[in-house]
């Protein structure tokens, strides 16, 4: 192996560029971000992806881990990094707190009958919710958008702060597939805090539980319309 080769950082290695052409790499991340964070959701929304939404979910997940998995560069203690929960957990809960009276106030105005609805008229597929939701849906998203996104394109995206707005607008871009304009700008306000919280504790299980946190209780308090039949969960695919 020559010196030059060696030189290179695992994440070039592993996608194949050399370090002549450094620029070549950062125009090879910027148009795989447009194609798997812009174009892929945007096939979702027209119904051109030819698997449900949780697989394109679950598949997607697992490549993303794979890559980080095999990146020697990754820290893998951040995939859980309870250091990084108990550093945050307190944080995570004085801004959970009035945000959780704030949206419910929102809905009690805006939408009072929709209060509890699921909860009312479906426990079973709320309390499944609640059980299934932080599993099949929460962690995968925090290993795509958090995990990888922050390790993956950190080259194209160098300063925290911008890596922060772009991290939150993908993740409200994403949810185009809602096909509703309150769930993109509610993803995007939320994006941008699971952002901040996971580059400040660098763990994904801190911001997993944050995610958690906060899709519950808008399954809870009756924002699931907009929700619902999303890649946020699909019921079909575990109820039919």
């Amino acid at each position: 192996m020559s010196m030059a080769y060696r030189y290179f950082d695992p994440e070039i290695r592993y996608i194949g560029w050399t370090s002549r052409i450094r620029t070549a790499r950062k125009v090879y991340l910027g148009l795989e971000f447009i194609l798997l964070f812009l174009a892929i959701p945007a096939l979702v929304f027209y119904d051109l992806m030819p698997f449900s939404k949780i697989g394109i979910l679950l598949g997607f997940t697992l490549l993303c881990a794979f890559l980080l998995w095999r990146d020697k560069r990754f820290n893998r203690k951040k995939l859980w990094n309870t250091q990084g929960l108990r550093k945050s957990l307190r944080s995570i809960l004085l801004r959970f707190i009035p945000a959780a009276v704030f949206l419910t106030i929102i809905i009690l105005m805006l939408e009072p009958d929709q209060l509890f609805n699921m909860v009312r008229n479906d426990f079973n597929a709320w309390l499944f919710v609640v059980i299934a939701y932080p599993l099949f849906s929460v962690y995968p998203q925090e290993i795509i958008y958090r995990a990888f996104v922050f390790h993956r394109y950190d080259a194209i995206f160098p300063k925290q702060r911008f890596m922060i707005h772009v991290n939150a607008l993908s993740f409200g871009y994403l949810h185009i597939i809602f096909g509703n304009y309150p769930a993109i700008f509610l993803t995007y306000g939320a994006g941008y805090l699971f952002a901040r919280t996971y580059a400040e504790s660098k763990s994904l299980l801190a911001v997993s539980i944050e995610h958690a946190l906060y899709g519950i209780l808008i399954f809870t308090i009756g924002f699931n319309t907009y929700f619902l039949n999303s890649v946020v969960l699909d019921l079909n695919l575990f109820f039919k």
